[in-house]
């Protein structure tokens, strides 16, 4: 198991953004308790920031709301790829954690995740023989992996029967959708999967798992209906395997859901498939944002009230930011900032300036508005703001950031902090 301690005890790498400069910092854990203060000039900019308060809000608000809707939730672990985030996760409730790689499941299964989903299709002789060696050494704690053809199937199968002290790999069926990713195009082809795995040794079908996030576009209402009939398959398939009777003895997973349509999948499925485990596995509610996810949480919101789903969706706040400084001001209508591609998200939106605090000035952090991120280069930031704008160099923003995946994995320690940005120690990402 990878302890708290353990965690603390991690000497952090030459390099590490947003550790004191002094050398005072060695370990993860001499971050905690030190009195350090991003506002108060201790944290070198950039710095990645998480507010606990809106962590311990989305935490708790989210768990609710599942529990509410009578599913689970294995939220997804490659958002953060942070331990520490990830055992706050199971603490407050979480049924397992779902990865997307082996070598991310691992990591997961290390912290003690009760359960574990790989939201992938399992395929190589590494991955699958490290699939049978987590299960055989812990049993009780299941890992659902996923297949959508023979080739994949007959590989498990090959590697875990032969092994006579493994328990049989727990398969899900993927269904896919046409153009989408991986997963069986028809509930025709996975009736006919299922009864390749019902007759080969060392696998046994366990559920189904979808992924209707595929379906985005500007039109909200148009996406809600092809998602409500890709769940209709969803359930399709999982009826037609139960009549058959091609699932194995035990837990039956149904389990689909991102941070889009949690909802629709909450709705469509609890009612459906009386029985199975309805496993939800949103990932970014655990520090929301203040772009692409906020728009999609204003679609729940729309949806309730046009539709009614299970309930009012969770109030989530953004917990994430990124700090910089102004280190230059060229011309009257722009600043520049050191923070770029190697710091923050920009695969959606771009972040967008909200708080504000000058050294010697303020007392705390000043809300702002009216300065726009015009582009990003690796490590500097072009501001556009107004010519008579009040900003200085050595002025420290505060960014809110759309996206939370991709800033997240260009920090190797972020700092998590209080209301007025004190340093309460380090959160480790694995990526």
């Amino acid at each position: 198991m990878l302890s708290p301690a353990e965690l603390d005890a991690l000497p952090l790498a030459p390099g590490t953004k947003a550790v004191p400069l002094d050398g005072s910092v060695r370990t993860l854990g001499d971050l905690a308790g030190r009195g350090l203060s991003l506002l108060g000039g201790d944290i070198p900019m950039p710095a990645a920031v998480l507010k606990r308060a809106a962590i311990d809000n989305n935490l708790s608000v989210m768990q609710a709301y599942v529990d509410a809707a009578g599913a689970k939730l294995a939220p997804h672990a490659k958002t953060t790829m942070c331990p520490q985030l990830l055992a706050r996760q199971i603490e407050g409730g979480a049924w397992g954690l779902t990865a997307a790689t082996m070598t991310q499941l691992k990591l997961c299964h290390q912290i003690g995740a009760p359960r574990l989903i790989l939201a992938n299709q399992l395929v190589g002789r590494a991955e699958i023989e490290c699939l049978r060696d987590l299960t055989t050494a812990a049993p009780l704690r299941p890992v659902y992996v996923l297949v959508d053809g023979e080739a994949g199937v007959r590989e498990i199968s090959g590697i875990f029967a032969a092994a006579p002290d493994a328990p049989p790999a727990r398969l899900l069926i993927e269904l896919g959708m046409a153009d989408g990713r991986c997963g069986v195009r028809s509930v025709e082809q996975g009736v006919a999967l299922a009864r390749l795995i019902h007759d080969l040794p060392g696998v046994e079908l366990h559920g189904v798992e979808g992924y209707e996030g595929l379906v985005f576009s500007d039109h909200a209402a148009q996406d809600a209906v092809a998602v409500d009939a890709y769940l209709d398959g969803l359930t399709g398939l999982h009826h037609a395997l139960r009549a058959e009777g091609l699932y194995a003895a035990g837990e039956v997973v149904l389990t689909a859901g991102g941070s889009a349509y949690y909802d629709l999948v909450a709705r469509a499925l609890a009612g459906e498939a009386p029985g199975a485990t309805i496993v939800l596995r949103s990932g970014c509610y655990v520090t929301h944002d203040s772009g692409f996810y906020r728009e999609l949480l204003a679609r729940m919101d729309a949806r309730e009230d046009v539709h009614g789903a299970v309930g009012a969706p969770p109030r989530l706040r953004p917990a994430l930011e990124v700090w910089t400084r102004v280190i230059s001001r060229p011309q009257p209508d722009m600043a520049m900032v050191m923070m770029g591609k190697r710091d923050v998200s920009f695969d959606i939106h771009l972040p967008t300036a909200r708080r504000w605090f000058r050294p010697g000035l303020h007392q705390e952090a000043q809300a702002v508005d009216g300065i726009v991120t015009a582009k990003l280069a690796d490590q500097h930031g072009f501001l556009t703001i107004a010519p008579d704008a009040d900003l200085a160099v050595g002025d420290l923003l505060g960014f809110e950031i759309s996206h939370p995946c991709t800033t997240f994995d260009k920090w190797s320690v972020l700092l998590e902090v209080d209301e007025a940005y004190g340093v309460l120690g380090g959160l480790k990402t694995f990526f």
